[in-house]
């Protein structure tokens, strides 16, 4: 399969999909925004790409939370290290979605497409949007503030940008 071939079949399979949900593409990354929360599958370049494949991870943070430069995003936040929730779209597809630190790297999946048959990337393609339309954003949309500062705290490491969004968790349920 080629690089064309690939992007056509992920664009009907996978994008399309998530766009009749409200999901709106910006460059190769889809994202769903309301104002409590933004879910983005991001796909990631750089590094991280291989020739033949995509890499890609799935995240979730609540709209209140503050980011690396500790402001509240005005904007789509682009930077996988904006969000708490990491996951990677096939593989965690039957995990339980709990917070899991991962601030100083962050597991990502690679998915190659180049030398596999269309039957199988139209496969795979449907297990990811599958997973998102009907487990990942049914739990974002549950997933209360207190549910994510107690994971946070309790699986957390300690780290800056986890106390950050501990505040901002705190601050929030001060607030309601």
């Amino acid at each position: 399969m080629d690089k064309e071939g690939f992007d056509m079949l992920f664009n009907e399979r996978v994008a399309g999909r998530l766009a009749r949900l409200g999901f709106v593409s910006k460059g190769k990354t889809l994202y769903f925004e309301t104002k409590h929360f933004t879910i983005a599958l991001v796909r990631l370049g750089g590094r991280m790409s291989a020739s033949g494949a995509i890499s890609h991870i799935l995240c979730f943070r609540h709209s209140f939370l503050r980011d690396r430069t500790e402001q509240i995003p005005s904007k789509f936040p682009t930077e996988v290290f904006d969000y708490p929730y990491k996951f990677k779209p096939l593989e965690d597809a039957d995990k339980e979605l709990v917070y899991r630190p991962q601030n100083l790297n962050y597991d990502y999946e690679r998915f190659h497409w180049e030398s596999a048959d269309e039957r199988s990337v139209c496969q795979k393609l449907d297990r990811i949007a599958a997973h998102i339309e009907n487990r990942f954003l049914p739990w974002a949309k549950t997933l209360t503030s207190a549910t994510a500062r107690l994971e946070i705290t309790q699986f957390g490491e300690n780290a800056w940008c986890e106390r950050l969004w501990i505040a901002d968790y705190a601050a929030r349920s001060e607030a309601e």
